[in-house]
Formats: structure tokens, sequence, C-alpha cells
């Protein structure tokens, strides 16, 4: 333990006083040292400007050390509208870039944008700016500095409902309006190319949620709604999972501890674990007996996962679990509900503990690697009412509980919706930032999202129906405000961490899959859940809030996601080709395997005795590193030795 704090400590004493690199004319007192390589640009007032009309890009190539370094400037544009990117390039890698967000008044003022990880293996980097023309840009103070920390921030969303939307009829388009797969595709096929999709898009995070056994059966507290029967469960959640780990995605993997939905007010027992509790009269022996249950199931979902080549990189124990879970056992406070249909009980954090230490020992048996996230619910608006003064805080009552207590966990994980909670991203920032501080952890925004349309498609409310004070008029609920938001969103928290040791690890949208299906009679069939009276699907409370249209065509919000891309390692000049299709080659670099595709393409992977190990949708000219272990594998039926 001494020997982490000392790591940590020296990583924030050297990103601290991390090294400035001297650039040329970083605060544009005309354009000497800067290239135009596209379209026109000029220097006006201390600024660059690159003109509405027509694409324009600037470059400046710097000579520096060998490293890792993050490059930010000051950018001003009036709209989202299109694309515009702050990028840099070092030698032996590829681009990593971010989206701009607007500003309010190009005059008045930017924002500074944040380029991570920006790596070069002999010092050489080309930095610039990037604008397709739709708009007047701005940029000026340009900054690029040198600190030791690898990054990829994790931008993605939560596809747990994307083969029940499948199953109900709904498709997926991109922006073209082409569909991803054929209609004779199997659903499997589907998900996998909508997944390759978001992949390619620049989603490279997915979040997944298991609830145990969902279906009509199991409803909810008042039997009046239940989940839609094969969807959600292990098996479903498996498939899901598989897609993503081909599609080469990270993946937060979510166990529900509930047969239906969860969240800060309903935390519902499994039915099967109220039968193994059924005749206990003693509150001590049937908490050990849920942090039983706890383990075994976390276990054996884990157990499954890895048979199948699955380690999630995150698991997080329950849903905005603010109320406990495992309800009335482990509440987080006295309840005394007026409504009889709801479970009474007391503060109980002997018992939440006791559930999420179960929980963390079963995921680190089967995946050591694997971080433990507790995720709660969106108080973001305790910074508006409260400032710095974290003890005020929801989110300090819960983990300081925690803490006296032993909780194991490894990430704090936050919801975070303007239209509820009010606040905007620079609040969240700084709430963030507040909360790593007090507890050392890293962050993940687990849930977010923001309307495309004010309403859904009947006309009616979304869950979202309200919006931040600060962002009426500024992001409205549009395609464009949308786009607007998640930029702003993703470059932002990329913010957090420059100097410290903890960061914002990623964010994940909800719901970016739960499109609107209807039937031949206009008649709703994919909804937040299934009426137990007559089995019909409620209404679909997110249709408006989806990456995706109401007729399922790609949304301008993935093009925030586009715009940030990370550096990866390119094959060097002299790398020694060992395996070639038409379509593709795999070159030897070092102990490292690559593959590069000619063209667009999927890449089947499987092992000598014909075992399926998985599927790469891969672009034109695009460079994936091969994660194979030592022995003999077939891509797309062309044997490669692994040595």
């Amino acid at each position: 333990m001494r020997h982490l704090l000392f790591f940590f400590l020296s990583v924030w004493a050297f990103c601290a006083n991390a090294q400035k690199v001297t650039l040329q004319n970083a605060s544009f007192d005309g354009m000497e040292g800067w290239n135009v390589v596209q379209g026109d640009a000029f220097s006006k007032d201390g600024k660059c400007v690159l003109p509405q009309g027509q694409p324009a890009k600037i470059v400046q190539t710097v000579q520096t050390e060998k490293g890792v370094y993050n490059l930010t400037a000051r950018v001003s544009i009036p709209s989202c509208e299109g694309k515009c990117f702050l990028f840099g390039k070092g030698d032996g890698f590829s681009v990593a870039s971010t989206e701009v967000p607007k500003v309010r008044d190009m005059q008045g003022e930017s924002v500074k944008v944040f380029v991570r990880g920006v790596e070069t293996e002999s010092g050489l980097i080309e930095i610039g700016l990037y604008n397709d023309g739709f708009h007047d840009v701005l940029i000026d103070d340009v900054e690029l500095v040198k600190c030791e920390k690898p990054y990829v921030f994790l931008q993605g969303g939560d596809v747990t409902e994307l083969n029940y939307v499948l199953e109900s009829g709904g498709n997926y388009f991109d922006v073209d309006g082409e569909a991803f797969y054929s209609q004779t595709d199997s659903r499997s096929e589907k998900a996998q190319r909508v997944v390759g999709y978001l992949a390619q898009r620049g989603l490279n995070f997915v979040r997944i949620r298991n609830s145990n056994n969902p279906g009509r059966k199991n409803t909810d507290a008042k039997k009046q709604y239940y989940l839609p029967d094969g969807f959600q469960n292990t098996e479903d959640c498996l498939q899901l999972a598989v897609a993503a780990k081909k599609a080469d995605m990270k993946i937060e993997y979510t166990f529900n501890y509930s047969d239906y939905w969860s969240n800060g007010e309903q935390q519902n027992i499994p039915a099967d674990w109220c039968d193994s509790i059924a005749g206990l009269s003693d509150n001590g022996m049937i908490v050990r007996k849920l942090a039983s249950c706890v383990y075994s199931y976390t276990y054996n979902v884990m157990r499954e996962l890895a048979d199948n080549g699955v380690c999630p990189e995150f698991v997080s124990l329950g849903n905005e679990t603010n109320g406990g879970l495992l309800f009335p056992y482990g509440y987080s406070y006295d309840v005394t509900w007026d409504d009889a249909n709801r479970p009474k009980g007391s503060e109980n954090w002997d018992a939440i503990v006791a559930f999420y230490n179960a929980g963390y020992e079963a995921v680190k048996a089967v995946s050591p690697d694997s971080k433990v996230i507790i995720h709660l619910a969106d108080n973001t608006g305790d910074y508006d009412k409260y400032g710095s003064n974290v003890n005020s805080y929801t989110y300090a009552w819960y983990f300081d509980n925690l803490k006296k207590r032993g909780a194991k966990y490894d990430v704090i994980g936050a919801s975070y919706y303007p239209a509820w909670s009010g606040a905007t991203v620079s609040d969240l920032v700084e709430y963030c930032k507040n909360l790593m501080n007090r507890y050392g952890k890293d962050i993940v925004i687990m849930e977010s999202g923001y309307n495309f349309h004010p309403t859904r498609k009947d006309g009616w409310d979304g869950q979202l129906s309200d919006n931040a004070a600060e962002y009426e008029g500024f992001y409205d609920f549009s395609e464009e405000g949308q786009k607007s938001f998640v930029a702003e969103l993703l470059n932002s928290l990329q913010g957090i961490g420059l100097s410290s040791p903890h960061e914002c690890l990623g964010s994940l949208y909800w719901d970016p899959m739960m499109i609107h299906v209807e039937d031949e009679f206009g008649r709703n069939k994919t909804g937040w859940a299934h009426r137990v009276s007559d089995g019909q699907a409620d209404v679909n409370v997110v249709e408006n809030t989806a990456l995706f249209d109401f007729d399922g065509v790609a949304l301008p919000a993935l093009e925030a996601y586009e715009g940030n891309r990370y550096a990866q390692r390119q094959l060097q000049s002299g790398s020694a080709p060992v395996a070639s299709g038409s379509e593709f080659v795999v070159f030897k670099e070092g102990t490292d395997y690559f593959i590069r595709a000619e063209k667009n393409l999927s890449v089947r992977i499987a092992s000598a005795n014909g075992a399926f190990v998985g599927v790469l949708d891969m672009k034109a000219g695009e460079i994936r590193k091969l994660q194979l272990n030592k022995g003999v594998f077939f891509v797309n039926r062309v044997r490669l030795l692994v040595k």
C-alpha cells in the first residue's frame, strides 16, 4: 500500500510540473509557424480565423522528445452543426482529436478544448485544427504539455435494449438511410453489425445491464409491470458482451440484483433469492444468506462471461443504489412508506456493505483486473447548492458511510442528467473533482442523456421533459442541441485529472439504442416495461433521447464521438507481413501482431481447431492490434502462426 501511495504521489508531482513545449506563435500574433494546408486561414486580433465557406486546416510541426503529450487550445465556434476538431499526431501513432463544443458569443467567449494522449515515438508531432467550413472558427492560446500518462477516454453508451428492439421489428440505419444488415441475417448478426457501426463512429465503451430472471412471472412490487421475457437476462447480456468484445470495445457490466428495474427507490430482491430466505426470521441470518446469494450469482455470471472470452473492464454492483439495495434489508435510510406495496425498512449500512463486499469478492475471484463500481443516481445539483462544501453532498453521506464500514470498490459511478439535476457540464466537472479529491477514486459517468426532439413521436413528454435553465435557448431539445451537449460533455470530462492521479475515466450515454418501434396500427412496440394486464409494451420514455431518430437513422450526435479519437500505435515501415488475404495484411512488429484492412470488411478469427475467437469490423486503412496467444489461427481462413 505504501508503494502504491508513493506511485500516486509521484505521478501527481510529475504531471503537476509537466514540461511545456515551446510552440511558434501559440497566440497567433500573425501566422508565422503555422501552415495553412487546406482552404484559408488568417490572423486577426490575436486569433486565427478559419472562415466559413470551405474546409480549412492549419498545422504546426513540432520537434520535441519521445513521450505522451496533452494538447489544449481556446476555440470559438457558434454551432456544432458540421465538423470541427482540434488534433495532434505523433510520429508512429494515429491522430488524436477532440470535437469542438459551441460558444454563446463568438467575440467574447471561447472553450478550452482538450486533446489527451498525443503520443510520439521520435518526438515529432503535428498539431492543428480542422474546420469543414460550416461556420467561422477562432483559435488561440495553443499549448502542448508533456505528461507521461498514456490516455484513452472511454466514450459510449448502454446497449442493453439492442436485441429487444431488433426482436420488436426495429431497424437501425446510417446517416444516409442505409441499413447495416440484411433482413435475412440472424438477430445476433444484426446486433453485431450495429455494435460494429457504433465502434466505427468512435464509441469504444458499452454498458450492459443484467437482471436476474426478468419476465412476466417476476413483476414490480405492485404487480403492474415486468421486463419482457428473454431480454436483459444472463444469456441476452452474454451475447451483447461478446458482440462488444468482437468490436474491440470496453465493457461496463451492471448487476441489477433484481428481476426488474432497480434505482434509488426500487430494489426488489430477485424471486429466487426470496425463496432462499423464506422461513428465516433472524435479520442477521437473512442478510448473510442474501450476501451469499450475491456472491454466488455474481461469481457464476462472471465465470460464464470469462468462459466465453469476456472479462468486463468494469463491473457495477447494483444500479443507482442511493437508497441501498435488496430492500428492505439493505435500506440506506429509514423508510416509512404510506404505500403498503412498498417494503418498510430502516437504515442498515452493515447489510449494504456486506452485499457490496460479497459482489466485490466474487468479481475479483474471476477477473482480478475488473474495476468494481458503486453507482449512485444524479445528485450533481448538490454543487449548485453547496459549492465545494463536499460534506453536504449526498454522495459524501453515502460514501462516508461505506468507508466507515470497510466497503470495497474501485470506482465511483455517477449519473448525470441536466434535465433532472438542473446542473450544467461545468457544474459536473467541479463536482467530480471534489469527489475525487475526497475519496481518491476515479469516476465514470454511468448515465447521461439529452433529447434530440422535445417529445416522443406521439407528442407526449419523454422522461427528460425539462432542461437545465442555463441551457434554455442554447442547447435546445433538437438534433443540433443533442450533439452540442454531447460535444461539451465529452470534451469537459477529458479536462479532469490533468494534474491529478485520478480522473474521469469515461462517459456512458443512456439510452442510445431504445428507438421507437410501432406496429401496422401505429401502436408502440418498445417500452420501458410491459404491462401485466395485457402483456403489451408501455410507453418508450427515451425514444426522443436515443442516438438514432424515430425511424432508426443515426443522429448528428454520433459526430461528437467520431470527432474524439485516441492515439493508436501505427505499423513501422519495416514491419514484416506474415499473412495476407485479398482484403487484409497481418504484420509482425517486435512481438506484436497487427492487421491492416485494405477495404471495409469483417475479419473472422478462429483457432486451429476451428473454434470461433472473434470478429473485427474494420474500415479501409484501419490498423488493429491482434490480441492472440501463441499458436495457429485462421484469419478469414488464412493461416496465421503466432510465435
